[in-house]
Parts: C-alpha cells; sequence; structure tokens
C-alpha cells in the first residue's frame, strides 16, 4: 500500500483539512449521522458544555419527557411547601386524609404555576402567598424559556438526507466507479443547488492523508429525487489500481460534505457522512428504484436506496 499511495503526490495533497492527521486509532473520522468521532477532554463541565445546544439538539421524545419530568417535579416540589405550611394556609381544600390535601395542594401548585388560578383553593398568611407569589414567577419565567425552545426547535435549520448503506465500486464506461446514493428524505422541503464534496482519507505509516476525489457531477441544480454520486476511478484517480485489500489495509474512509439551499428555511443548510473501506462493497451496481404510477406520476422507492446486485 505504501507504494500506491504515493498516487497522493504532495503537490495535489491536502494538507489542512482542519481534522489531525495524526493517526491515534483507526477509528472512523465522522459518524454516519455527521457527528465527529471526537471526544473532548481536559475542561470543567460547563466551560464546554451548552445548555441550549443541548436543549435544542436533542431528540423530540427525549425534550417532550424534560418538559413533563421538570413540570411534575417542580409542581411536587411546592405541593411539599405548601403540605409543610399546615392546611391553615388555605381556604376551600377538601380532604379527608393527607393525600387527598396533598393532591388538593398539588393542582393549587399547577394552578398558580401556569397562572390558570381557578379560585376554589386560594392561600391565606403570610407563609402561603409568598410561595405561590415566587411559584407565579417561575411559571411565567418557564413559559416564556419553553416557548423559546420550541420555536428554536421549530426552526432550526437541518438537512433529513437518506444515504445509502453501503457505497459501491461499479462499472463505468471502460472503467469503474466509486459511488453512493443519497436522497432528500423531505418531500416538503425542496432544495436546490445541492454541492456535494467527496475527500479521500487513508493512514499511511502513522499518518493520515487527505486527498479530494474528482466527481461527475459536483452540483446539481434540483435535488427532488435521488442522486448516485460518481468518482470515477481512472488514471487521474487515487483509487486507480488500488485493490479491496489495499484499501482495507490503509483503513481508507470516504468523507462527504453536502451543502445545499433549503427553499423552506430559505438558508444554506449543511450535512456530512462517511463511508469506511468495510462498507464498500465491490463489483456491484445499484438496482433502480424508480417506477411510474398508474397515474404517470414518477415514483421513487426510498426504502430500496441501499439495493444493489453483483455484477
Amino acid at each position: 500500500m505504501k507504494n500506491k499511495s504515493k498516487v497522493l503526490s504532495e503537490d495535489k495533497e491536502i494538507i489542512d483539512l482542519g481534522i489531525s492527521s495524526k493517526v491515534i486509532d483507526a477509528k472512523r473520522i465522522i459518524n454516519r449521522d455527521g457527528s465527529f468521532n471526537v471526544f473532548r477532554k481536559g475542561l470543567k463541565f460547563f466551560e464546554s458544555f451548552s445548555t441550549y445546544h443541548w436543549l435544542i439538539s436533542m431528540s423530540w421524545t427525549r425534550f417532550c419527557l424534560l418538559i413533563l419530568g421538570s413540570y411534575l417535579l417542580v409542581n411536587i416540589f411546592f405541593a411539599s411547601l405548601y403540605y409543610l405550611g399546615g392546611e391553615e394556609n388555605f381556604e376551600g381544600i377538601k380532604a379527608s386524609t393527607n393525600f387527598e390535601r396533598f393532591l388538593n395542594e398539588f393542582f393549587f401548585s399547577t394552578q398558580t404555576f401556569t397562572t390558570v388560578g381557578y379560585g376554589r383553593v386560594n392561600p391565606v398568611g403570610v407563609y402561603a402567598n409568598i410561595i405561590s407569589s415566587i411559584e407565579s414567577l417561575m411559571g411565567l419565567l418557564s413559559l416564556a424559556v419553553a416557548t423559546g425552545l420550541l420555536y428554536g426547535r421549530f426552526v432550526r435549520p437541518y438537512a433529513k438526507i437518506l444515504y445509502s448503506d453501503t457505497a459501491v465500486i461499479a462499472p463505468f464506461k471502460d472503467h469503474t466507479a466509486f459511488q453512493f446514493r443519497i436522497a432528500n428524505k423531505r418531500s416538503s422541503h425542496q432544495m436546490v443547488d445541492v454541492e456535494i464534496e467527496v475527500l479521500l482519507s487513508i493512514v499511511d505509516v502513522d499518518k493520515r492523508r487527505f486527498k479530494s476525489l474528482d466527481l461527475e457531477y459536483k452540483k446539481i441544480n434540483f435535488f427532488n429525487s435521488t442522486w448516485t454520486v460518481n468518482h470515477p476511478i481512472n488514471e487521474e484517480s487515487p483509487l486507480y489500481g488500488l485493490s479491496e485489500s489495499d484499501l482495507n489495509d490503509a483503513k481508507a474512509e470516504f468523507l462527504i460534505l453536502l451543502k445545499g439551499f433549503d427553499d423552506t428555511f430559505a438558508q444554506v443548510i449543511h450535512w456530512r457522512s462517511s463511508y469506511r473501506y468495510d462498507e464498500i462493497v465491490w463489483s456491484a451496481r445499484f438496482k433502480s428504484i424508480y417506477t411510474i404510477s398508474e397515474e404517470g406520476m414518477t415514483t421513487i422507492e426510498l426504502d430500496k436506496i441501499s439495493d444493489y446486485e453483483k455484477v
């Protein structure tokens, strides 16, 4: 591999990609979900942790559970304070057991926290009124924060790109080609002026080397269907003359950088992914996923975007 990797000549090699060229392990640089395979340490937790980014980027399921859990915990906390203050601090509580009394004070807390205030139960005395005043202020601030987070999550622009599970080395004209297939998951979000760049990373002794791969098309105007990204493996390609075992020995990884204009968000969005040497199928080509419906509409079967056949 050392002799063949000299195809990455120094005059064509990318020296500074923003990724360290030192080889520490053989793990991938970019994960399939677009995140970088980097763990940061040496700083205090709150120096590197961003609460806003954490809340904005977490999944909707976790976000909803966090909101619901926080709402319950806050109201349980204030209901406990009301309960410790004694029943004489409230008017309108009808309870025959301590648990029923706690439930009454819990629901009073939820009404105070959300500023609903039905009025059947009301605080009496300085202690209960101070606690309810603090809780109503917290409720107003929490509502403002939750509203801002919900708005931020809805308007945050990000791409939902579907990648084929594997890339293939397929026949192409008189040679072969490195290919993978992508599609826009969102039918309601149209992307235009989509550009893609594919970089090859190989391990040569104790150093990573990078080379930009020439593509058949680096840009398309409309991205309303699938796109088979194609790098012809000809005499000018860094992959020319390399075998499957060569890529395995070099721990090859194909880094993918995608950007395009989303007309729904009216912003340029970016996405990343990669294919490792063990995610490439040799001597294969992708199957067609286009059909014509009875109404004459072009139909794309995106659940078959990874289907290929050996050739």
